[in-house]
């Protein structure tokens, strides 16, 4: 059909990417931008979850590029590469790799001396809260608690992802490590969510539907987005992130190539601008989300940074990773449960 039609549909059929990305990965910004440099187009698909994109990207997913958090692929990388799923990215076509601040380095994952991830953003998942309900002088707004205290019930909600909403919990309930928690530890804390089930008025599985929640007050906190703080924010509401006393939980997506990939190359030439410090900077700048680019950083100035978040890593204030469970099965088990 492409030849029957000539030569240019053929152009222009080669020059479509096809992605499978959270939010802040596709903004209509990033696409327009690169569009322009590169002539490409990029068609990103439906996002759900990073467990959901994990999935996809270790079952053979037919995309150009993927992107997840590379805590959840770790483990399994040499068995992904040993069964032929995982390309290697080509440092020589994804320059910006140079300028990864050196904490991201590790999420590279490096396997016979080949980076089989690209670490593109990172961020927190921590409570966003509404001033106007929840007053600054209450001790729960330095806890993942403020999500659990009855005094809130009904208008709280959280995120409809066994990953991320058991590991919130695990927090609350001592857990240093909620990734390594064992069978009866998880057992313990699925029974804990369940009797607390009634104060949720909401499990969100949507961006837009959990800046609906907020925005129309139907909830006054949630476990939630940097985005979707700046998004209240721009909407004129008085939202606020914390950072738990228990620790924050913070993660690094990174983009993968799947080897069904059919446009590697020009899957690389993404990422790479996805990680370049004009869109590291603009990323920030329209979503609140850090960029791993180093040089996008150090384009803020000291206090823009801090504004920004790229302080939070260095505040001394508990951090804990948002981990790969040894047995991810058991957790959507629970959550299945709950």
């Amino acid at each position: 059909l492409s030849a029957a039609l000539g030569p240019e549909f053929a152009f222009a059929q080669s020059k479509v990417l096809d992605v499978l990305m959270p939010p802040s990965a596709v903004r209509k910004e990033a696409l327009a931008m690169f569009e322009e440099k590169s002539g490409i187009r990029v068609r990103a698909a439906p996002y759900v979850s990073p467990t959901n994109n994990r999935g996809k990207l270790l079952s053979g997913a037919r995309f150009d590029a993927l992107v997840t958090l590379s805590d959840l692929v770790k483990p399994n990388l040499n068995e992904a590469v040993d069964r032929k799923l995982l390309l290697p990215f080509d440092a020589a076509k994804v320059p910006n790799i140079e300028n990864l601040a050196p904490l991201f380095k590790p999420d590279l994952l490096v396997k016979d001396g080949k980076p089989y991830a690209v670490p593109i953003y990172w961020g927190f998942n921590p409570v966003l809260y509404n001033r106007k309900f929840i007053k600054d002088g209450d001790p729960l707004t330095d806890s993942y608690s403020l999500l659990l205290d009855d005094r809130y019930k009904g208008r709280v909600a959280i995120r409809d992802d066994a990953h991320e909403s058991l590991h919130m919990v695990a927090l609350c309930m001592g857990h240093k490590e909620p990734a390594a928690m064992d069978a009866k530890d998880l057992k313990e804390v699925t029974k804990f969510l369940i009797s607390k089930k009634g104060n949720f008025r909401a499990l969100w599985s949507k961006f837009a539907e959990a800046v609906q929640l907020m925005g129309s007050g139907e909830v006054h906190a949630m476990f939630g987005w940097l985005l979707m703080r700046t998004t209240l924010q721009r909407q004129g509401m008085d939202v606020v992130s914390n950072h738990p006393k228990e620790g924050l939980l913070w993660w690094v997506h990174a983009a993968f190539l799947p080897a069904a990939a059919e446009r590697p190359n020009e899957g690389q030439q993404w990422v790479d601008f996805l990680i370049s410090k004009e869109w590291g900077r603009k990323l920030t700048e329209l979503s609140g989300v850090p960029s791993t680019s180093r040089l996008a950083k150090e384009s803020f100035t000291p206090e823009q940074q801090k504004t920004y978040g790229y302080d939070t890593l260095d505040s001394g204030k508990p951090l804990v990773r948002l981990g790969a469970p040894a047995h991810m099965d058991l957790w959507l088990e629970a959550w299945s449960e709950f």
